[in-house]
C-alpha cells in the first residue's frame, strides 16, 4: 500500500515514516506539511490511502479530505488527529473520511487500523468507535409495542424465540420458506435489528416475547 501523509509537526512525521517501513508491503511515498502543498503535488494514482491530520497551517485536513473525495474519489483518506470533540469526528465523516484514528493510539494499534482499511474496513479509534455508536443508539426512536409488529410477524418472531426452524414456522403457518424470510426481514428492520440475537433482544424490551 502506497500511502501519503499529511502532517505539520516533524517529529511525526518521521514516526509516522518509521512504522510504515516496519509493514511489509507498506510505502510513505510523501509526506507534506499543509494540505496546500498535498494539493499542489498529488495527482491520481500516486498513492493508495491519504493519512491526514485535521490541525494544520492554512486549509484544514478536513477541507483536504473533502477535496480529495471531489477530486480524487478513488483515494481513500482517514484522519489521525487529537482532536476527539463529537463535532470533529462527524465534520471528517462527513467530509469523507473512510476512518479516524487518534494520535495518541499504539503503534502497534495504528498499524492494525491501516491494514483493517487495506481488507475494506472503516477502522476509528476505539473510544470514537463507541461515541459514534452511542450516537446512533440515541437517535433511533422508540417503536410502541402495539405498532412495531403485524400480527404475522409477531407469530414468527415467537416462533423465532422458541427455537423453531424456518421449516417449521413455514409449516406451521402455511405459508412457503420465501414468505418466512420476507417476514423475519421486515421483523429485523422495525425492530431495529441486524441480526436474530438483537431482534429477541429488543422484542423482549419491548414485551413483545417472554423474557428469557
Amino acid at each position: 500500500m502506497r500511502i501519503v501523509l499529511v502532517e505539520d509537526n516533524p517529529g511525526l512525521r518521521e514516526t509516522f515514516a518509521q512504522m510504515v517501513a516496519s509493514m511489509p508491503a507498506h510505502q510513505l511515498v510523501a509526506a507534506y506539511p499543509s494540505a496546500e502543498a498535498a494539493k499542489a503535488a498529488m495527482q491520481p494514482g500516486d498513492a493508495d490511502l491519504a493519512v491526514v491530520d485535521i490541525e494544520l497551517p492554512g486549509e484544514s485536513g478536513i477541507e483536504l479530505v473533502r477535496w480529495l473525495k471531489e477530486s480524487q474519489p478513488d483515494l481513500p483518506a482517514v484522519v489521525w488527529t487529537v482532536h476527539e470533540a463529537r463535532d470533529s469526528v462527524y465534520a471528517a465523516i462527513k467530509a469523507g473520511a473512510l476512518g479516524y484514528l487518534i494520535k495518541a493510539m499504539a503503534l502497534p494499534d495504528l498499524q492494525a487500523a491501516l491494514h483493517d482499511l487495506e481488507r475494506g474496513g472503516t477502522p476509528m479509534s476505539p473510544r470514537i468507535a463507541r461515541r459514534v455508536l452511542r450516537d446512533v443508539a440515541d437517535s433511533i426512536p422508540e417503536v410502541p409495542p402495539h405498532e412495531a409488529l403485524s400480527a404475522r410477524e409477531l407469530s414468527v418472531l415467537r416462533a423465532i424465540a422458541r427455537g423453531d426452524t424456518h421449516k417449521e414456522i413455514a409449516q406451521q403457518l402455511s405459508v412457503s420458506m420465501h414468505t418466512v424470510h420476507s417476514h423475519i426481514g421486515n421483523t429485523y428492520r422495525k425492530l431495529h435489528a441486524m441480526r436474530r440475537a438483537d431482534a429477541l433482544a429488543r422484542a423482549r424490551q419491548l414485551g413483545l416475547i417472554p423474557g428469557p
